[in-house]
């Protein structure tokens, strides 16, 4: 465990002097459908279809919880499924597809960089276990993408 969490540090990314933490472990999961102008985020599968650890990349604050949704389930909360939304230093970063009744925060919550916030799962419009990780900045609203705006580019392509 010592080990892991050795090699996890070493690869955490780092931008504009902030440390960030990936919200899912390299070693847990690739992507499976990148950053482009039809799809402004990035979908992170976990191998196998595992539902893993969700966290958080830096200390923030919860803007957005949605919860409750079953597998596949777009009535509750619509197309993302279960998420989290955190606003940190100049991004907003959206957590989607989480399994139900996983996530650990609330509206109004300070979280800490590297903080568990749920499990991966496949609620709303989903074709199955993964994360749809979407980044915002603050100013201005542009979309960007996970690995090049916050240093987190540790996932193989699938």
């Amino acid at each position: 465990m010592y080990c892991v969490l050795l090699i996890v540090a070493a690869i955490i990314g780092m931008t504009y002097g902030q440390e960030h933490f990936p919200p899912v472990a390299y070693g847990e999961a690739c992507v499976t459908q990148g950053f482009h102008a039809g799809h402004q985020a990035v979908d992170i599968g976990s191998f196998g279809a595992k539902r893993v650890n969700l966290f958080t990349i830096w200390d923030g604050t919860v803007i957005g919880v949605c919860n409750g949704a079953g597998d596949f389930d777009q009535s509750r909360c619509g197309t993302c499924g279960n998420y989290v939304e955190i606003q940190h230093n100049t991004v907003k970063v959206l957590y989607c597809h989480m399994t139900a009744n996983s996530i650990t925060v609330s509206v109004g919550q300070r979280v800490a960089r590297a903080q568990k916030i749920g499990t991966m799962g496949t609620s709303g419009q989903s074709t199955g276990v993964h994360l749809h990780a979407q980044v915002r900045e603050i100013n201005g609203g542009q979309l960007r993408d996970i690995r090049t705006r916050l240093g987190l580019n540790g996932w193989r392509n699938c």
